[in-house]
């Protein structure tokens, strides 16, 4: 059981549990452990109930011959985005679409060949390409709402500014739609909140650094080949997402 691994996807997963849209009705105890980076049993046994997020990490450790899905590498492929991606077969990655998050029971024929085509064509199980790809589902654009979930949902990345109590103001670029083409629009400054009062990651942060962000909380700070990676992989779904 890597304890550093879980702490860093209680980060990523309190976010989304908070507001009731994944995982099990944990969101105290869950953000307990993210805001004090502690991890024990109890943390995996949260984290394992999410029906997406644990199905992802478990296939990216299984092909990359690791036995433990929250290993913190397997974790950041997931969220962020790492070497590990790229060790997934095209038909590992199309079973899991279809059979293990059960997707040829939830959408029509059409729209999973969709996806299946698209991972053919070099899709990788990161976390942008389910949010953008799988999460939006064809058709729905063009619905303002839509974006601004999907906008939500992705792990995004910004600049520090100011750092005020439990609120950060970034230098972020959001999802915009911009000639019917899905894309990252200019900059804006964007207010991130702390994960809580005590959240031990926030209080250790400097104007100028980068950051990750879901939900408007406040993730983990990103050193610059982190940063890197989620913007190399976040594109590369927003292409993907582009296509018919």
């Amino acid at each position: 059981m890597d304890l550093t691994g879980l702490a860093l996807c209680s980060r990523y997963s309190y976010p989304p549990n908070s507001l009731s849209l994944c995982g099990p009705d944990k969101k105290k105890d869950l953000n307990w452990y993210s805001i004090y980076q502690h991890a024990d049993k109890g943390t995996l046994e949260i984290l394992s109930q999410f029906s997406t997020l644990y199905p992802y990490l478990s296939l990216i450790a299984q092909e990359n011959n690791i036995i433990d899905p929250f290993y913190q590498k397997v974790v950041e492929a997931y969220w962020i985005g790492n070497k590990f991606l790229h060790q997934i077969p095209t038909t590992s990655f199309v079973t899991h679409v279809s059979d293990t998050i059960r997707l040829k029971k939830k959408i029509k024929k059409p729209d999973l060949y969709r996806i299946f085509d698209k991972i053919t064509e070099g899709a990788l199980p990161h976390h942008s390409f389910h949010v953008l790809n799988i999460y939006k589902r064809t058709g729905y654009l063009d619905i303002s709402h839509t974006l601004t979930t999907m906008d939500a949902c992705l792990i995004n990345w910004g600049k520090v500014e100011t750092i005020k109590k439990n609120l950060l103001t970034i230098d972020a670029q959001p999802l915009v739609i911009k000639g019917n083409i899905l894309q990252f629009g200019k900059n804006i400054r964007r207010t991130i909140r702390s994960q809580g009062e005590n959240d031990i990651l926030f209080s250790k942060l400097n104007i100028g650094d980068w950051i990750s962000y879901h939900w408007g909380y406040f993730c983990q700070k990103l050193s610059r080949s982190q940063l890197k990676n989620l913007i190399y992989y976040n594109n590369l779904s927003v292409n993907f997402a582009n296509k018919p």
